[in-house]
């Protein structure tokens, strides 16, 4: 499994606005962390929609975090950008199986057991603690 860039951008764009602490512009960010700033934007929007980040218009206007670094995990951000975290289809909520054995599959049992594990370690993974560097 791999994370898509958009991922890596939101991450990245979280955390620097953790380190900002104040407005900052779309074209700061982008200069700093090394994405393009139309692309940004349209991530921000994202990032908006489910309530990480605030914007603020005006002439000094820009963006914030919508809560406090220690409030935010891995898991909110990967969530938002991602289409799923399930590592596989058997995983998903309505459970599909091609062999209708979700209920007795061994392959099914540790790819959950991964998957529980690689949740809990993104949840437990906040903006803070990489700001600490405490992960």
């Amino acid at each position: 499994m791999q994370f898509k860039i958009t991922t890596d951008y939101a991450i990245r764009t979280v955390l620097y606005l953790a380190t900002k602490n104040e407005v900052t512009t779309s074209a700061e960010i982008s200069q700093a962390m090394g994405i393009p700033q139309k692309y940004l934007i349209k991530l921000l929007g994202e990032l908006r929609k489910h309530n990480l980040v605030s914007v603020h218009m005006g002439v000094k206007g820009g963006y914030t975090l919508s809560k406090q670094p220690q409030d935010i995990s891995l898991l909110d951000i990967v969530t938002v950008t991602e289409t799923t975290v399930k590592m596989n289809r058997c995983l998903e909520p309505d459970g599909y199986c091609s062999r209708n054995s979700t209920d007795t599959c061994n392959v099914r049992k540790y790819y959950l057991s991964i998957q529980n594990y690689l949740e809990k370690s993104l949840a437990s993974v906040t903006i803070q603690a990489l700001l600490d560097e405490k992960v």
